[in-house]
């Protein structure tokens, strides 16, 4: 059941209707204008999203290709793969028995050489492992100094800038004022107790020194930035003496590590050469195996000669 309203409520709720203004046209131009900027916003935010996206599906799509390609090359030669491995197996396993057996007292002697090869290059890795800690901290030194002569650099930038700050502030400050007096003349109160504030803050910030402390300033600020370029270039300097003992430790490292097996055969060589045929005497090869002596016959047939060396 609906209430009854006091007598005069429905007149004044009409009252209160009518006295309700219109909303100003322009006003909600700026509300539907707010609105569709959000909107494009959202739409350029989800059209850069969509564009990231496709770029990383393509990338992707040729990567999946690429690994299905990969798996099917393999898988077709996998079968070769097993076969060579299987014959270079069965040749280590029946050459090693061979090697083996003949090495002998040769064996410890080789085993040293390459111990000691191996331990070269350890020994190399730790030193070079050194140089990349000391690589590392002449970096970082050398960013921190170039970093404090960039800050140094503004400094001094500032103090020389120092003149043309305060004119700015001055001049945006006169600016203002002629605002503020254009909004006492229309007696827009809310907008010139806006840019009071505004020009407070300005004057707050504004100072004028004397010319002696602008030239200590100066001074003082181009001094720090000298320092700072010092230690820099010190820093720059001692950085490029480590890389260039860096590279060039690694780039003996690199070549010890791929030379490895041919010095090491060279240096079996060297202890055990391979033994050279004799030459034939006109040069062009291997020279004739020797005769054999002819065996004594210890029969009566024997000639005297032969008789009488078995005598002596």
């Amino acid at each position: 059941m609906a209430r009854s309203q006091r007598p005069g409520q429905e007149e004044l709720t009409a009252q209160s209707s009518e006295n309700v203004e219109p909303l100003d046209p322009s006003e909600r131009l700026k509300q539907l204008q707010a609105e569709l900027n959000q909107h494009n916003s959202r739409i350029d935010h989800l059209s850069k999203q969509r564009d990231v996206l496709q770029t990383d599906i393509s990338g992707l799509s040729t990567t999946v290709e690429q690994v299905k390609t990969t798996v099917t090359n393999y898988g077709t030669g996998l079968k070769d793969l097993h076969n060579r491995l299987q014959a270079l197996e069965y040749f280590y396993h029946q050459k090693s028995k061979m090697v083996l057996a003949a090495i002998g007292e040769r064996k410890p002697l080789i085993d040293d050489l390459i111990r000691g090869y191996d331990d070269e290059i350890i020994q190399m890795e730790e030193h070079l492992r050194e140089l990349g800690e000391k690589q590392n901290a002449a970096q970082k030194e050398s960013t921190q100094a170039a970093n404090a002569q960039d800050d140094r650099q503004k400094d001094y930038d500032k103090a020389t800038n120092y003149q043309q700050d305060v004119t700015n502030k001055l001049t945006e400050m006169e600016a203002l004022r002629a605002e503020i007096t254009q909004a006492d003349d229309t007696t827009d109160v809310a907008t010139m107790y806006f840019l009071v504030l505004e020009f407070h803050s300005r004057m707050r910030e504004t100072k004028i020194v004397s010319q002696h402390e602008v030239s200590l300033e100066l001074r003082q600020k181009l001094g720090e930035l000298e320092v700072a370029k010092e230690r820099a270039r010190a820093k720059t300097a001692a950085l490029g003496t480590v890389q260039s003992e860096y590279t060039a430790y690694k780039t003996d490292l690199d070549n010890k590590r791929a030379d490895r097996r041919a010095n090491l055969l060279a240096e079996v060589k060297e202890v055990y050469p391979v033994p050279s045929e004799p030459s034939a005497p006109d040069g062009t090869g291997s020279a004739p195996a020797p005769t054999p002596a002819p065996v004594p016959d210890n029969s009566g047939s024997s000639t005297p000669a032969a008789a009488s060396t078995i005598k002596k």
